[in-house]
């Protein structure tokens, strides 16, 4: 039986917007388990990026709980969040944030602790992703499609429980993006992970297990037409 990774229980948040309270999501549930990839689809300003920022302890919800592989983790401290989120959730986003000083082999060893450094899992990931050739690069010299091939291995290199990747393939024509988005699933199925993806891209949403929309707030299951 497969073990759920993540699970939001009754979150809601909301924001001041002048005087007036505007509810972003009002009483999400959501769980993935391992191996799952979910995606999130919803216009914009719908709450999508709230909820995972929320799930990746960046944002606290105002009410509900966050726990990941059975652990309620919502009320920790933000010293103790900020050491979850480097141990246990891996991070993909939408203009691949790789810092432009550092080659990609250390791109992925700088996010990792010194006891945690392994060659062969970071060999290991830039050959299954197709990228050996860019180890020793800068980001300027690489293409679109290669540096976020470098986000996905640094999202995946600390074996997190959960990945949370926020438009993965907004920047990238069709082709490369559908490409990238089979990369994701196939090292989420691979490595067992829990993975949420919110995008707006509709070309690869039968690449993911199960498809939610954030509508009026509230999460609902999606159908594709």
């Amino acid at each position: 039986m497969s073990k759920t990774m993540l699970e939001l229980v009754n979150i809601s948040k909301a924001y001041r917007d002048g005087t007036e309270k505007r509810q972003i999501l009002d009483d999400v549930s959501l769980s993935v388990n391992e191996g799952e990839f979910i995606a999130i689809v919803g216009p914009s300003g719908s709450g999508k990026s709230t909820l995972l920022s929320i799930a990746g302890l960046l944002l606290s919800p105002d009410s509900g709980k966050v726990l990941i592989a059975g652990e309620d983790v919502t009320s920790r401290s933000r010293r103790e969040h900020t050491k979850l989120r480097r141990r246990r959730i891996g991070f993909i986003f939408q203009n691949h944030d790789l810092l432009p000083y550092l080659k990609t082999e250390d791109q992925l060893a700088i996010i990792q602790e010194k006891s945690q450094r392994d060659k062969v899992k970071t060999d290991d990931l830039l050959r299954e992703l197709d990228i050996e050739n860019c180890r020793g690069q800068f980001p300027s010299k690489m293409s679109g499609g290669e540096k976020q091939r470098a986000a996905i291995a640094r999202a995946f290199v600390n074996d997190p429980d959960v990945i949370l990747a926020d438009e993965p393939t907004a920047s990238l024509d069709a082709e490369r993006g559908r490409r990238v988005a089979e990369m994701i699933r196939s090292e989420v199925k691979k490595r067992k992970k829990a993975a949420v993806m919110v995008t707006h891209d509709t070309r690869i949403l039968d690449l993911t297990d199960k498809i939610y929309r954030i509508d009026n707030c509230k999460l609902i299951t999606y159908e594709q037409h």
